[in-house]
């Protein structure tokens, strides 16, 4: 019985690893923060372009100083139909506060907020190369508070810096 659970166990942790490595072509993340002085993200997003749907996971943090609404757009030539979901608990156990989605907007956002966004792209067939920014701007004064770079490439990864400004 012993030796069934270790070779249970070893199967499921080969698995895990072996899956750990994969990463499709159609999906990346970006991380952010949030701030009244335009905030700031970690590195660009890279996606393998030629695809008709790809997914991007933003989690970003609201920096102190910013308390608002944030209006998000994609950014870039030739524009692409998105959408956007906020990423909620299973349960809720109301442990943590949460902002609520409203078609492209953030509202009740405040110091500490922690949000998990999935955008969901639909470019038109064809649509090779280009560079996008995921854009939040403060509602009440449209001032920029985070521009995260994506960028469709014909690889899946590059040494670009990322340009947030």
């Amino acid at each position: 019985m012993r030796a069934i659970k270790i070779i249970t166990f070893i199967l499921s942790a080969s698995l895990c690893l072996l899956a750990s490595g994969y990463r499709r072509g159609d999906s990346g993340h970006a991380i952010g923060f949030i701030s009244r002085q335009g905030g700031k993200a970690r590195h660009p997003s890279f996606l393998k372009s030629g695809g008709n749907r790809y997914t991007q996971i933003v989690t970003a943090t609201v920096l102190p100083g910013y308390r608002g609404n944030a209006r998000m757009v994609l950014e870039g030539s030739p524009p692409v139909p998105c959408e956007m979901h906020l990423a909620a608990p299973v349960v809720d156990l109301k442990l943590r506060r949460r902002p609520r989605l409203e078609k492209h907007t953030l509202f009740d956002l405040q110091p500490g907020d922690r949000i998990a966004l999935w955008l969901v792209m639909h470019p038109a067939a064809g649509t090779s190369g280009g560079k996008y920014f995921l854009a939040f701007y403060d509602t009440a004064s449209d001032r920029s508070l985070l521009r995260i770079p994506i960028i469709f490439t014909d690889t899946e990864t590059t040494n670009e810096k990322p340009q947030t400004r």
